[in-house]
């Protein structure tokens, strides 16, 4: 059953709907609508979040922390419910995890002394700044067939440099240089750290032959390897390590064993992170998740050109 799933006037949710490409594909939903289910209540575990928190007392103030704050942790009192705000996206945080990087830059889950999501749900958006789609009524969109990978975006659990129009309801996971920033991108060259990141996000999520999965710069690189252990046909990377830049966006079939992906690659010009497995002395330059040529932003969502041409 679809509900009506919106905060903000008609307009706005006309103009959202209409300018998300591919809305009603498998795996997405129109953003004017969602079906709806309960709000996932989580608790905080000791240890230090690497983003402020704002205190909300109810749901009617989350618009208000939403539009009044920039990257943060949104803890609403009355409902237990933890939200991330980060670029143009609101996450509903569906667990949290420690963790700790060791003296060899590797990052270990499930004990140390910080914080991060270690599951989170797309539940908000501002399409392009054209306003906030938010939940309401004490529900989130319930989950749907998608999945998007996390990057390395400054050691935060942030979505900077993701493409615009990710499905409502789609299941965000990090890659481990989401927690371990920089330092441990080099665990990216022969797979080091994405059979990991695979086998933990495989865990935690039921992949099947329509499911969406997606990824920017290292988180990209989770995804095609998850692509590649499943045999997915729609996965997309943005801002790839793994490939070339090619003709900016294109088909790639790659094989693993028995199973093939067909991933579509998307790329700016001048994206520092592209292909740098190709040369790991240059791994340095995944850090650079913030620079102008390798934010996706400019991009919606399965769209194989850009809204806007970035780094001519």
């Amino acid at each position: 059953m679809s509900q009506r799933y919106l905060v903000g006037s008609l307009s706005v949710m006309i103009a959202i709907s209409a300018g998300c490409a591919g809305a009603g594909e498998e795996g997405e939903r129109a953003w004017d609508e969602a079906e709806l289910g309960a709000l996932v209540a989580t608790t905080l575990p000791p240890g230090t979040l690497q983003s402020g928190v704002v205190e909300i007392a109810s749901e009617a103030d989350l618009l208000g922390a939403v539009t009044g704050n920039g990257t943060a942790y949104i803890h609403d009192k009355s409902q237990g419910a933890w939200y991330f705000k980060s670029g143009n996206y609101l996450l509903g945080i569906e667990s949290f995890t420690q963790y700790k990087q060791d003296l060899d830059q590797w990052v270990d889950l499930g004990t140390g002394d910080k914080v991060a999501p270690l599951q989170a749900r797309v539940v908000g958006h501002s399409f392009h700044g054209q306003g906030w789609l938010l939940p309401s009524n004490g529900q989130w969109p319930v989950p749907t067939n998608s999945v998007w990978v996390i990057g390395t975006n400054g050691g935060t659990f942030g979505m900077g440099g993701a493409p615009q129009g990710l499905p409502l309801g789609t299941e965000v996971f990090g890659s481990m240089q989401t927690y371990g920033g920089a330092l441990s991108t080099p665990f990216l060259v022969f797979d080091g750290s994405t059979r990991s990141d695979s086998s933990r996000i495989r865990a935690a999520f039921s992949f099947n032959a329509s499911t969406v999965i997606g990824g920017h710069s290292a988180g990209s690189s989770s995804a095609r390897r998850i692509g590649l252990d499943v045999g997915l046909k729609n996965v997309w990377l943005y801002g790839t390590p793994n490939y070339s830049r090619g003709a900016g966006a294109y088909l790639k079939n790659e094989t693993s064993g028995s199973r093939t992906m067909r991933a579509e690659v998307i790329n700016n010009n001048s994206d520092p992170v592209t292909n740098v497995l190709t040369n790991p002395f240059s791994l340095v330059s995944l850090a650079w998740g913030t620079a102008k040529c390798h934010d996706y932003s400019n991009w919606d969502y399965k769209a194989t050109a850009p809204v806007t041409v970035t780094c001519r």
